[in-house]
Formats: structure tokens, sequence, C-alpha cells
């Protein structure tokens, strides 16, 4: 009788075990009822990265964090899964790594004492239009919430903090909070505006930085002239909003 109990026991522990394997022992599976994520294929191993055999591929990792990211399907096309402490949260995210990796940081972002996760990805068609896109998912009671904050208002808020003078010919200053600078660009007539929707890049860190290369549109070109200076700008939660502040500009 002992024997049989002892057995049983460990029949149930198995039992246990596996179950707890297949949830990945995370506490939140989000997401939607038409999809069927099988947890227990979320592969921690880092060289497949969007293999393409993978059911369920990984995006992208920090391993030391305990942080990954997979796509629901192949094509990514229905959106990603966050897997980090204790957490399994979906995400409808619709993206093209292939153009360039997702990279991700851990960060205490809004200064509640708890780690936070900064995810980029480039949403254009190639590097020289480096539209890139940052999420930033905040850590609350119940899961993460979703920061976003787009390449088109990255563009929208630069526009409003900078801006370009042409007093003369060849000469150009540019204003940006409470500041000017001067410089020369030869070979071009007719300036008529600032181009600011072609790139954008975050890097990741305690802080997170935006950059902007600025493009400028003269008459009778048809394509933006880059390379003058580049926007720069902190990343920042004003009144819980996602914006930039201290922006600056180099050459």
């Amino acid at each position: 009788m002992k024997k049989i109990r002892i057995s049983a026991l460990v029949l149930l522990l198995v039992c246990a075990s596996l179950w707890g394997c297949t949830r990945g022992g995370y506490t939140r599976v989000d997401v939607p009822k038409e999809m069927q994520i099988d947890v227990s294929a979320l592969s921690e191993d880092t060289d497949n990265l969007m293999s393409s055999a993978q059911s369920v591929p990984l995006l992208a990792a920090l391993p030391d964090e305990g942080l990954y990211v997979y796509a629901t399907d192949p094509t990514i096309q229905s959106g990603v899964l966050v897997k980090y402490d204790g957490l399994l949260q979906f995400f409808p995210w619709r993206f093209t790594p292939q153009i360039a990796q997702p990279e991700l940081y851990v960060a205490d972002y809004d200064g509640d004492g708890r780690k936070d996760i900064a995810f980029t990805y480039v949403s254009s068609s190639g590097e020289t239009h480096r539209r890139e896109n940052l999420h930033v998912l905040l850590r609350g009671d119940k899961g993460f919430t979703d920061s976003f904050y787009s390449w088109e208002k990255a563009a929208l808020e630069t526009n409003g903090r900078l801006s370009v003078g042409n007093p003369e010919e060849n000469t150009y200053v540019v204003y940006v909070n409470g500041t000017e600078k001067t410089f020369t660009m030869h070979g071009h007539t007719g300036f008529s505006k600032l181009y600011l929707e072609d790139w954008q890049d975050f890097t990741l860190g305690e802080t997170i930085t935006l950059q902007v290369k600025p493009g400028m549109v003269f008459q009778d070109e048809t394509l933006p002239v880059y390379g003058a200076f580049t926007y720069t700008a902190t990343m920042d939660f004003v009144n819980g909003i996602l914006t930039q502040t201290d922006p600056r500009v180099s050459f």
C-alpha cells in the first residue's frame, strides 16, 4: 500500500512538472483565442533566430536577462510573444526583421523601481530608409503596457522643434532648443523645406536616444540632400507619454 501511495505521488509530481513545462512556468498567456500557440515550442536557443524551419521563430533575445521575443508565425503577420520575468504576453506587432534585427534592452524607464523592456524594429524598405519604431513595455501588476513611439511621431515632434533658415546664398541657420548654428552648403539653390521622414534610429540603454538625419529639399531637385547635420533627442516619459526631450544638433 505504501509503495502504491509513493508511486501515485511520483506520478502526480511528474504530471505537474510536465504541465508546468508546457506552460513554461509563466503565469500569463495573453493570446487571442483564434491563435493556437504551442507554448512548449518556445525554444530558448538563440541560434535559431528567424529560422524558417521553426514554427515559432525566435526574433530577439537577451539570455542573461531571461528575455525572449518570438513570432507567433514564421511570417510575423499575427504578432509576437514576449517572454520575461514570469510573463508570457502577446503583442500585435507586424514588421520585417530581415531588414534589420530587432534590438532589446532592459531598464527602469518610468522610475517605478521595476524593470521595463525597450524594443526597436525597422519598418521601412531598406537601410537607406531606416524608419525605426520604438516600443517600451512598462511593467505593471498585471503584465506589460505597450508605450509605442513610431517613426511618424518622431518626424512630427522633430519638425516641431527643428527649423532651418536660408538668410543668404549658401548660408543656412539651424534653430533648435533655443540655439542657433550656422553652416554653408554649396551647389544647391532654392532651399524650400526640411525632409524628416526617411531616417530615424533609436539607441537603447539606461537612457534611450533618437537620432534623425534631416534632409534638405531644394527646388528643381527630386531627392533631399543629407549629411549637413544630425538631430538627436532623449526619449523620456513626460506625464506618462513617451516624448522627445533635450533636443540638440551636431555637425
